[in-house]
């Protein structure tokens, strides 16, 4: 069965892991700094610190802008599990907001009706590597932090910014099903000293940014080199030199995955683009580029389509269920049409930077055989 997620990884990313597994140190060191300095260096940020998942730097970001018990936090109703539950599990109430119809990103109509003087912080999505309208957002956010979830939108940029540099807060995934795959991992950008120096100590179980291991303070003359001292509670979230070393190896290809991305999309737009009975998503706005993480389809009769392309070999999915429909979220429903529409019509088909050109054409071939 033809995929819908898919990762490039090989020979140079063996070689990089085993040159850590040589040095006998596998955990956070001089290869995760050097990651995240490469990261910042890719999204001209001020600061990039490393996670084991985005959604532990999610759960952070919570932290960071403060939001306590019966803090609002708007977030669009398409979005993962994980930020949601991140808002929730900070004593927070999450507002679900509803999206644009084609874009599926989050409506700036919909902060300004929904914020009150409980609300504290937007945490939007761009979804599919779009970004979202962000002067319009910022408009209505006024006040507001804003948190980005760019899982779906490494190197996406807006107006010569990327897509994790334009709020207070950028939240980055290298899971299995992104483009840059480490395996597990994530990564938080903000241009925000403060923040910063807050997260070295909320990622790695709330010790004081200003401590180094036992070894450093040994070399520095203290007669108690292991002693503790905490700023706060918290847990531990760092990553380690094994996925950063990957991580390094993935970011020499980034280019190259987005560029046959790219390509693939442009087929896919061209193709079938004279298939009457299917809306094909819309370009990035004026001014933006895209991972093109995701494409997607929307249609009349999307659920007998879904089961017909599987029963084809070609795996497709809808991203992301949504949130406020999902009963465990029950205490926050409210009533989100175009989020409704989306999620009765709208349909993820593969776009990875593995699938061949034959690939690709029995895909088109195949959904053009369905009517």
């Amino acid at each position: 069965m033809i995929s819908i997620f898919s990762n490039s990884l090989g020979q140079e990313e063996l070689s990089a892991v085993e040159k850590v597994f040589d040095s006998k140190w596998i955990g956070a060191s001089k290869v995760t700094l050097e990651f995240e300095k490469q990261f910042r260096q890719l999204l001209n940020s001020k600061y990039s610190l490393s996670y084991n998942c985005a959604t532990a730097a999610i759960y952070d970001s919570m932290r960071l802008v403060g939001i306590q018990d019966g803090d609002e936090v708007l977030i669009p109703s398409i979005n993962f599990i994980g930020c949601v539950n991140a808002i929730i599990d900070s004593g927070g109430i999450p507002i679900f907001c509803d999206v644009d119809k084609n874009t599926l990103n989050i409506l700036p109509e919909e902060i300004s009706r929904k914020r009150t003087n409980k609300t504290k912080a937007v945490l939007l999505l761009h979804y599919g590597g779009h970004p979202c309208d962000m002067d319009k957002l910022y408009d209505v956010s006024d006040g507001l932090a804003i948190i980005e979830d760019s899982a779906n939108s490494v190197y996406s940029s807006y107006k010569g910014k990327y897509c994790g540099t334009l709020g207070d807060i950028g939240c980055f995934s290298f899971d299995a099903m992104k483009i840059l795959v480490v395996g597990d991992g994530g990564m938080m950008t903000f241009q925000n000293d403060e923040y910063y120096d807050k997260a070295l100590s909320y990622r790695y179980l709330g010790l004081t940014n200003k401590d180094k291991s036992g070894v450093d303070s040994m070399k520095e003359g203290k007669d108690i080199w292991w002693e503790i001292t905490l700023a706060k509670t918290s847990g531990r979230y760092i990553s380690n030199d094994i996925v950063s070393a990957i991580g390094l190896e993935q970011l020499k290809k980034l280019s190259g995955f987005i560029q046959r991305r790219k390509d693939i999309w442009n087929i896919y737009k061209s193709e079938l683009s004279d298939v009457d009975w299917i809306t094909l998503p819309p370009e990035p706005l004026d001014g933006c580029t895209t991972s093109y993480y995701l494409f997607w389809l929307q249609m009349e009769d999307r659920d007998n389509f879904a089961k017909y392309m599987v029963d084809n070999e070609i795996y497709v999915t809808f991203r992301y269920y949504p949130l406020h429909l999902i009963k465990h979220y029950d205490s926050w429903h409210n009533q989100l049409p175009n989020t409704e529409w989306i999620n009765d019509r709208t349909i993820n088909i593969p776009l990875h930077q593995n699938l061949t050109d034959d690939e690709v054409g029995y895909i088109i071939e195949t959904i053009k055989k369905y009517k």
